[in-house]
């Protein structure tokens, strides 16, 4: 699926700097479509250098462990965790912005990770790219975080 979303976005991206050859060569005219492609020329570079190193790096890997939860670089001792907060559980701040309540809801299911603090950077985001049931991934998470702070291991 990456690669797909790397070919499309890369299609976009050659076929908006072709017409912006095309019309800074003199062979076309700043019509709409030139003027649509300069301005959305940025995005789709984006989208195509995300989709791109995501498709060379990888996905980073979700790892639950004995010593905590890792995404990536990202990486929490169950002591560390404060709460986890699923996309059916309530967050907590009510007025959160990074969870719509509209019909786009699931789109932007996400599980986070949250650290005792206000360490808001080191928290993890696991999106629904990472799992089918985001919602059994919350409350499994959960359950293993409550174990392990019953079982008093630690990193």
């Amino acid at each position: 699926m990456t690669a797909l979303r790397f070919v499309m976005f890369g299609s976009v991206l050659a076929y908006q700097v072709a017409t912006l050859v095309s019309v800074l060569a003199g062979r076309q005219g700043w019509l709409w479509f030139p003027v649509f492609a300069l301005l959305s020329l940025p995005i789709s570079a984006l989208l195509t250098w995300t989709s791109g190193r995501a498709c060379l790096a990888g996905q980073p890997v979700l790892v639950v462990d004995g010593t905590g939860v890792s995404l990536g670089r990202k990486h929490l001792a169950w002591q560390d965790i404060e709460a986890i907060e699923g996309p059916d559980r309530p967050s907590r701040q009510a007025s959160d912005p990074r969870r719509p309540t509209d019909a786009t809801r699931d789109w932007f299911a996400s599980v986070t990770v949250v650290p005792t603090g206000s360490r808001r950077k080191q928290q993890i985001a696991v999106g629904n790219e990472y799992a089918k049931d985001i919602n059994a991934l919350a409350s499994w998470l959960d359950a293993v975080h409550a174990a392990q702070l019953a079982g008093g291991r630690e990193a």
